[in-house]
């Protein structure tokens, strides 16, 4: 009986013993990873988000004003009704007298869209509302917002983007009625649950009785209101 030996590569066996040492360490204390894992997910929305903006917008900006609107929409009758020139708003008796349940102002800027939630039942406070509207948030509030109704699950973070206006509320249910039907073609028919990752990494969900409102006086640059239907 003959017997063949192999030279043992101890390099290979010291690296295989500090692999197995170290996942052994991180499955016993996984919280160490999460500095990294966060780092990742904010470095894959930066690159995200820089693609996006590169594709809607790639002209210098020339801060050129081109239009004001106000958008009227009826979340019950699905009916949206336009006003391009939004001084002529406030007289316009077809507004006024008609039961809108969601209004929106609608700017441009350097040919890129914005747009404000108005609280105001009275539409003769439009303009003053507007000096308001410029109140941008310093930092973009999340990293990933999800629409799932159990019928469809659809991410929905970059078109919110032209939303992030200081004061402004956004992602109640009147809200998600008109802006997944404009921006998604899609008609909320069900309850349904939206899954969001703020900018610090924190898993928050909502459903259709709570909102949020945008605050650039807080560290997070929103507030979350539950079980209140606006």
């Amino acid at each position: 009986m003959s017997y063949k030996y192999y030279d043992m590569n101890y390099t290979y066996l010291l690296a295989g013993a500090g692999i197995g040492g170290i996942s052994y360490y991180t499955y016993n204390n996984p919280t160490i990873l999460m500095p990294y894992v966060v780092r990742i997910i904010q470095y894959y929305h930066i690159i995200t988000d820089y693609c996006y903006s590169n594709e809607i917008n790639n002209e210098p900006i020339k801060r050129k004003h081109s239009s004001i609107n106000l958008i009227c929409y009826d979340t019950t009758s699905k009916k949206e009704q336009m006003t391009q020139n939004i001084k002529e708003a406030t007289e316009n008796d077809s507004i006024n007298n008609q039961t809108f349940d969601l209004k929106i102002i609608e700017k441009t800027i350097d040919k890129v869209t914005y747009y404000k939630r108005l609280y105001e039942k009275d539409l003769n406070n439009l303009i003053k509302d507007n000096h308001f509207f410029f109140g941008f948030l310093d930092d973009k509030p999340f990293l990933q917002v999800s629409f799932d109704d159990g019928v469809k699950k659809i991410d929905i973070h970059l078109e919110l983007k032209p939303f992030y206006i200081d004061r402004s509320r956004i992602l109640d249910k009147k809200f998600m009625i008109w802006f997944m039907n404009k921006f998604f073609n899609y008609n909320i028919a069900n309850d349904y649950q939206l899954n969001i990752i703020d900018n610090n990494v924190n898993m928050i969900s909502l459903d259709k009785t709570d909102y949020i409102v945008l605050r650039n006086d807080l560290n997070n640059k929103y507030e979350i209101v539950r079980n209140e239907i606006i």
